[in-house]
């Protein structure tokens, strides 16, 4: 019986222990979410600053019409670099991109090709669904050159425009 009276004793003080450290304030919990959050902010403030200037490096400007809801990406054909333009159409009411427009030129001829037309599906660039005028591969082709997804490329002109609207 004593056995079975210290083993208990001996569990209740335990679980006494453990509960005393885990009681939260409340007021540091939302400290410590606010920290966190601001800390999230200055990250990706700071990666898209990176990739600004990591896309400038490979010769992509970036020019912006708020009014119609554009973001162009331009760059011209170098030594290193084919020529593309690449606009972003925006939805005014939400910022969110819906459509991405592309125009690249020939490398023998160089005149403009047609411009091809994609939508945003789940966060990603996808075919048009309306328009039979996008190849895929053309997109693939221009993410590959700049070295960027086009879920990191979306996410870029979503902050790029909303900071310099």
């Amino acid at each position: 019986m004593k056995k079975i009276g210290l083993f208990l004793l001996a569990m209740v003080t335990v679980l006494g222990f453990t509960g005393c450290g885990s009681s939260e304030d409340k007021d540091g919990a939302a400290v410590s979410t606010k920290q966190s959050t601001e800390d999230k902010a200055v990250n990706e403030t700071k990666k898209m600053e990176a990739m600004q200037k990591d896309l400038e490096d490979k010769g992509v400007e970036f020019s912006l019409s708020s009014s119609y809801g554009y973001l162009y990406f331009n760059r011209e054909k170098s030594l290193d670099y084919d020529y593309f333009e690449m606009r972003f159409v925006f939805n005014n009411d939400t910022d969110e991109v819906y459509e991405v427009e592309l125009v690249q030129k020939g490398n023998i001829d160089g005149k403009e090709k047609d411009t091809q037309y994609y939508d945003i599906s789940s966060g990603r660039i996808v075919e048009s669904s309306v328009i039979s005028d996008s190849d895929i591969s053309n997109v693939a082709e221009v993410l590959e050159s700049i070295d960027y997804s086009d879920k990191e490329l979306l996410e870029f002109a979503k902050w790029y425009y909303e900071n310099n609207k």
